[in-house]
This record gives C-alpha cells, structure tokens and sequence, in this order.
C-alpha cells in the first residue's frame, strides 16, 4: 500500500502536514475527509523503481538525512515490543506509533517503513533501507526475532538494552556538566592572569633593571607568546582539527588510533570492559533469539565501536567457523575479562550459552557503573587540584621578584 504526504487544514483551519497509506490519491482524501480534515494537496510519497520507468525512491533518499536519534529509536523499540506482545501486526503497530506524535521526520521514518512491510517485505529488510536510524546490529536482533517467532521478546529484550545505554549516557553527561562548566572558568581565569596581569606586572619590573628569577622570565616568555601569538594557535589548532578529520576518515588510521586507546593504561582497560560488555549483551540478545553462533557473533562484530576489538571478532568467526570452540578462540584474543570467558566456557558445557552471556553483561555493566562513579568523583578535584597548582605558579612568579626586590632593599 503506497503512503501519501498530506497538506490538509483541520476542524480548526489550521494547517497540518503527515503522512498516511492508502490504495490511491482518492483513496487518502477520503480517509482525510472521514478525520474531519479538508485536503489541500496530496502526493504521493513514495514510488518503487521500475524496468525502464526511469522512476526513484523519492521519499527513501530524502530520510536518509533525516535519523532516528538513540532516544527515539529506544522509545519506538520500547513501543513496538508491547504492541506486538497484545497481537497486534506489525503494519498496524508502525501505523500507531507514526500517528501518536513524534517529530515531522520521524513519523515519515515510521511510514515508510510501514509502507514496505504492508507490501510484504520483513520489518528487518524494510529497516534496511534506513540505516542510520536502524543500524546493523539492530536489524540483525531484529532479523533474529523474526525467524525465531519471538519478535515482541526481541525487542523487549533490545528496549531494555537500548535503555541502558541511554541511561549511563545521561548519567555520564550530567555529571560531566560541573566539571566541564569548572574547566572553563578555570581557564578563563588562568588566562586573564597570564595575558592582563602578567605584562603589566612584568613592565614594572623590566623598568628597573633588575635581574628576574628563573620562572618569572618563564612565564612572561609564555605570556608574550599567549598575547602576541594567539592567531598562530588558533591557526594551528583549526589545521589539527581538519588534519585529523581526514587522516581519520581512514580505516587503517582509525584502527591503529584505537589500538593504542585500548592499550592505555587505566583508559584501556575500561574501554576494553565497555567494548567487551556491549558484545556480551548482543551475543544474549542475539543467541537467545535463536540466531546461529557464526551470525549472532558477525553482528556483535558490527555493533563494535572500537575496530582493534572488531578486528579481533572477526579473528574468532573465521576460527568459530573452523570448528573451534568459542571459549578458546576469544581466550586467543586475550580481550575479554578471565571471569567471563569462564562463564562462556560454562554456558558452551550447559547448551545455555545466551543466558551466560547475558549474566556476564550484566556483571560488566555494574563494573562499568562503579568505574564511571569513581572516575566522576575524581575528575572534579583533580581539575580544582590542577587551577590551583597553575594558579599557585603564576602568583609565585609574580611574588619572587617582590621578595627579591625587598632582600636588597633591606641589604
């Protein structure tokens, strides 16, 4: 069933805009006539290409742009899941969520992926042509879902996990508000010291002839440079910025870049306990479903953010697919926390392989959250202790002269 883009003017005279699926163009002025709605221009939203038609996915190519943020994609799975848990279908439930609000875009995202399953497509191959909203692991869950026969459990199970994520997000945000907010103002005020009162402190005691200490030459050195040299800095700091943009576009630098991010001492080690926690959750998710090992683990691969451990992930498919046992080929990639390779290797003796995976997630995720908690907790002294260290060092510069100044008065 085609969907139709709609301008109508309401009970009220109001304008309003949507989208809605029906047989024809007449077809849809009449299901806006029956809302008490007056048409004023209807077009068709989106067209199939044809042999020699010479037609495009119009309205396909133009959503491209237009994603699904994480929060909307995690309230729509959320949705989805308890609509498809009463027995409702799949096209009727995508019609409810587009109609009850929602931004402009993401109501369209919900049609047109309404429209092709009303033409018979899977909801995982109707996501597909959307996968910036959609991505790759989650069609493959959701894939999973569908030839399991428990797709609402699925996304039940997606909606929790997508809620995690959301959650630690917001809670790392919110406490990074103070920090961020202490950092600023520590550096404006490092550089109203360093680019006002040093020069001026530093004229008074250039006139008198004097020799200066050591580290009051040294910060007047830094604060001539911050003054006179600004727009070198900046120059240099914009080149940086634009140089790493397209050094990094590269998958071989971006590779090595997270290599040596993950084998950081202290940051390594948590992104390590991050990566290896998110494949943990997906392999449950995913073998639960009922998907098969070598496909559950080609999507965890995919849902990887760091590409050193996804080149890792697919190290274990290939041997996976060789016949080797899976305990034994993550053991080989030295990534993953001893404690839960053991509960792999337990889950493989048992044939209970996703509910392992599953306890193993939710054991890093508390890992996660105590280490995040800590790391708050000391990011705020450490940037007080910092401003004051600074701080302490550019009074002293200033005070060595003085002091130096009342020695030989006094002698």
């Amino acid at each position: 069933m085609p969907a139709f883009e709609y301008e109508a003017l309401d009970a009220r005279g109001k304008k309003a805009r949507g989208l809605i699926t029906a047989d024809s163009a007449l077809a849809a002025r009449r299901v806006l006539r029956g809302r008490s709605m007056a048409p004023l221009t209807i077009r068709q939203a989106e067209t199939r290409s044809g042999a020699g038609s010479g037609e495009t996915v119009s309205l396909t190519d133009r959503l491209r742009r237009q994603d699904l943020s994480s929060r909307e994609r995690m309230l729509v799975t959320r949705q989805l899941a308890s609509l498809l848990g009463a027995g409702m279908p799949v096209a009727e439930c995508l019609g409810l969520l587009a109609d009850q609000g929602g931004r402009h875009h993401m109501r369209r995202v919900l049609m047109a992926v309404r429209a092709r399953v009303s033409e018979g497509e899977r909801l995982s191959d109707a996501m597909q042509a959307f996968p910036k909203s959609f991505p790759a692991v989650y069609r493959a869950m959701v894939s999973a879902g569908e030839v399991a026969g428990g797709l609402d459990r699925v996304l039940s199970r997606l909606a929790d996990y997508l809620e995690k994520e959301e959650a630690v997000a917001n809670r790392i945000t919110g406490a990074l508000v103070y920090p961020l907010v202490l950092s600023t103002v520590a550096a404006g005020v490092v550089t109203l010291l360093m680019t006002f009162v040093v020069p001026r402190i530093a004229e008074q005691f250039t006139g008198m002839g004097m020799t200066l200490p050591a580290l009051t030459r040294f910060m007047i050195a830094v604060s001539g440079f911050l003054t006179e040299g600004w727009p070198w800095i900046l120059g240099l700091v914009l080149a940086l910025v634009i140089i790493s943009n397209i050094v990094l576009r590269q998958a071989s630098a971006r590779l090595a870049l997270h290599r040596v991010l993950a084998g950081l001492p202290g940051l390594g080690g948590f992104l390590r306990k991050v990566e290896a926690a998110r494949f943990a959750r997906t392999m449950g998710i995913l073998i639960e479903s009922g998907a098969i090992l070598p496909d559950a683990l080609r999507a965890a691969a995919r849902a990887a953010s760091n590409l050193a451990f996804r080149d890792r992930l697919e190290r274990v498919l290939v041997e996976v697919e060789s016949g080797r046992a899976l305990t034994e080929a993550l053991r080989a990639q030295s990534w993953l926390p001893p404690l839960m390779l053991f509960m792999v290797a337990a889950g493989e003796r048992s044939g209970a392989l996703g509910e392992m995976f599953r306890r193993a997630a939710d054991q890093l995720d508390q890992d996660i959250d105590g280490a995040i908690v800590v790391g708050l907790n000391l990011l705020e002294p450490g940037i007080i202790l910092l401003l004051g260290i600074v701080v302490v060092v550019i009074v002293l510069s200033i005070l060595l002269p003085i002091l130096q100044l009342n020695t030989l008065a006094l002698g």
